[in-house]
């Protein structure tokens, strides 16, 4: 079977995560979570109006999303959500590594970076986010077998 290039990117996502695990490191799938991120930055600022007796990086690293966003100050979670509005779908996962934040793009490798990702990175970079790239050899074609089981194991049937 031909595999799209959706198919071949939800591959790369599913094994970028798995890497992330076993490496122990925190991660935030953007394509699932990074709308909260935006969320985030305006739950901070409304409690900051509310109770301005607290400095906005106390509300930052005490909010419910700390460990979506994993950043510790407000400059920084603007600075995250500025970059993740500006280049909407070009970062695919948020990282923690240590004390480090960084960014991090799924490609295969047989793909390059287009110029909106290149762009995308030199601003991450600018902003003093790190940034990696997890790059997948997955093929373009996958064998897979249809067994269908009827009447008991003798009348099995296989489809290709």
């Amino acid at each position: 079977m031909q595999l799209l290039a959706e198919d071949i990117k939800d591959v790369g996502h599913i094994l970028a995560r798995r890497f992330f695990t076993e490496q122990g490191w925190r991660f935030t799938d953007l394509a699932l979570s990074g709308k909260k991120i935006a969320e985030s930055l305006e739950n901070v600022n409304e409690a900051y109006k509310q109770y301005s007796e607290m400095s906005k990086d106390w509300y930052v690293a005490n909010s419910a999303e700390k460990n979506i966003h994993m950043t510790t100050t407000w400059n920084k979670l603007g600075e995250l959500n500025n970059l993740l509005q500006t280049w909407s779908g070009q970062f695919d996962f948020l990282l923690k590594t240590n004390t480090n934040v960084s960014l991090c793009m799924v490609k295969s490798i047989q793909s390059d970076l287009n110029n909106d990702q290149q762009l995308a990175i030199a601003d991450a970079r600018k902003a003093k986010f790190n940034v990696y790239i997890f790059k997948t050899d997955i093929p373009d074609e996958m064998d897979f077998e249809l067994v269908e089981v009827v009447g008991g194991i003798s009348g099995i049937g296989n489809f290709k």
